[in-house]
């Protein structure tokens, strides 16, 4: 690996000047757009559960991810990294920038290798741009992570196809089993290079016995079965969570004929499909037409070789969506959400630069400017969706605000009142802002440890109730905070009394979003 971070330096470092000043700018874009409102939204419960997660040792977090839904490395980076720069939101978060910013850089130098300098330009500022990778450098998970191994690794594929030794092909297995221990979606974008890989073997002319042998040559082996193997200690677990997601069902919705297009709704302009109205919904289509009708225009003029490389883009761009839409069908149960497909959003960024760059070469410029023009505006809107809905669960129309109830209940309360979870998923975000003079605690007889990502509470006793008669007895006040409801919180004792409560206010819907109440418990 370390080879392979010097021979990435090397490469940026022999770029020319004026592709490093480019390149500086579009990095300096993305991390001003990211970096602007990284701390506005609350931690929601996913960012929740990596800050919960890095206050256990290596192995302890191997341990309880292993009941949760995603692999460990990220969890073991994001712990260094808190190691070094703390556990505040602007520390959480920034990882993810950081690995944004890294996904850019990537992006950047395998479109400049295989389509020059004005194709990576033009994907430059697309990814820089890009609504979807602003919203996912911001928070504190894995997805900008995931998109920097996934183009890391087509970056060493590029490499690897053209030559004759092993090592490239060694670091390309290595960045694949990489990509599985941080999410297990990557597998995605590795079947678009199996893919990519079939289609351009098949176009040597190769047939049968002769063309499976030119597949799955010594090398491709070799790279699958350095994959494999250092994958191979956590596949039980990953199976094991597979099946629980299958058998037990997931919060995830079932696919629909819109599930494409609200996909792409959200890479140009962060917003649902049928959000997409008006000159949302025309620039939809404009944009659609043009890159279909650019697009075929460039592959029919490109060299073959250049075809390959078209091809690779496109694979990874477009591959994944068609394979989790069909993993995703009745009866199985449906894993496709938009931020899984991360990696490729990256790509189809490059797939716009490079298609709106050098598509149609008979058209006067002013034409490709002003498409790529109104690709740029379409993504500054979305950055600017991104702004407006924050950490909005699209999937439960819900913002995430606990920051705002705990931060009011903090304003009011007094020193050594404590603040009770009505459930232990608020309790994952409300303990992030925890504070001694107003600790944060749930109800051990309300919870329901079946689901997994709550063994950590269960084995983390001193924020535990578990009796709630004898805790009522030490404190005479008690905040009570939850989801929002139509009516005040129900006391989780009939002897308790309330005092006063709040509600927060969702500024998307203008719905309260979360309620607290004062209760004198004797």
């Amino acid at each position: 690996m370390k080879t392979t971070f010097i021979r990435i330096f090397r490469k940026i470092s022999s770029l020319p000047g004026i592709d490093w000043a480019i390149l500086s700018a579009g990095l300096v874009t993305y991390g001003g757009l990211t970096f602007a409102t990284i701390t506005k939204s609350s931690i929601w419960f996913d960012e929740a559960f990596s800050a919960f997660i890095v206050r256990f040792n290596f192995f302890q977090i191997a341990r309880y991810t292993a009941t949760d839904v995603h692999p460990p490395f990220y969890y073991w980076v994001l712990k260094l990294w808190t190691i070094l720069f703390g556990t505040s939101e602007v520390a959480f978060r920034s990882l993810s920038l950081l690995f944004g910013l890294t996904a850019i850089i990537f992006g950047f130098l395998l479109v400049k290798r295989l389509f020059g300098r004005r194709a990576a330009y033009v994907s430059l500022l697309f990814l820089a741009i890009s609504p979807m990778l602003v919203r996912y450098g911001q928070e504190a998970r894995m997805y900008t992570l995931a998109a920097t191994i996934a183009l890391a690794a087509t970056y060493v594929l590029t490499f690897a196809v053209q030559s004759k030794k092993r090592k490239p092909w060694v670091i390309y297995g290595i960045l694949v089993g990489l990509g599985m221990w941080t999410h297990y979606f990557t597998a995605l974008i590795w079947l678009s290079h199996w893919l990519w890989r079939f289609i351009v073997t098949r176009q040597t002319g190769l047939r049968g016995i002769k063309l499976r042998k030119a597949f799955f040559n010594k090398n491709w082996i070799l790279a699958h079965i350095v994959a494999v193997g250092s994958f191979i200690p956590w596949m039980p677990f990953m199976v094991i969570q597979l099946s629980v997601i299958q058998g037990g069902g997931f919060w995830i919705g079932p696919v629909s004929a819109n599930s494409f297009t609200n996909y792409f709704t959200n890479v140009l302009f962060y917003l649902e499909h049928e959000q997409a109205i008006k000159l949302y919904g025309t620039a939809f289509v404009v944009i659609a037409a043009l890159l279909i009708l650019f697009a075929v225009k460039l592959y029919k003029s490109f060299s073959n070789k250049q075809r390959q490389n078209y091809l690779l883009i496109i694979a990874i761009a477009f591959t994944p969506l068609f394979i989790l839409f069909a993993a995703s069908t009745f009866p199985i149960q449906s894993s496709f959400v938009e931020r899984y497909f991360i990696p490729s959003t990256a790509a189809f960024a490059m797939f716009a630069g490079i298609t709106l760059s050098l598509g149609i070469k008979k058209l006067r410029p002013i034409w490709r400017t002003s498409a790529i023009a109104l690709v740029v505006v379409s993504m500054l809107f979305g950055v600017m969706n991104v702004y407006h809905y924050g950490n909005y669960n699209k999937n439960s129309s819900t913002k995430v605000m606990t920051r705002e109830v705990v931060k009011a209940i903090q304003a009011k309360a007094k020193p050594g009142e404590p603040i009770i979870s009505a459930t232990p998923w608020v309790f994952y975000e409300a303990v992030f802002y925890n504070t001694t003079s107003n600790p944060m605690y749930y109800i051990n007889a309300q919870t329901d440890y079946k689901y997994g990502s709550l063994d950590m509470l269960k084995d983390s006793p001193q924020f535990q109730i578990k009796d709630l008669a004898a805790f009522s007895k030490e404190h005479s006040t008690v905040w009570y905070i939850g989801f929002s409801t139509d009516k005040p919180l129900s006391s989780p004792s009939k002897n308790w009394k309330e005092i006063q409560n709040f509600a927060i206010y969702d500024p998307v819907d203008n719905k309260p979003s979360y309620r607290a109440s004062e209760f004198q418990t004797n």
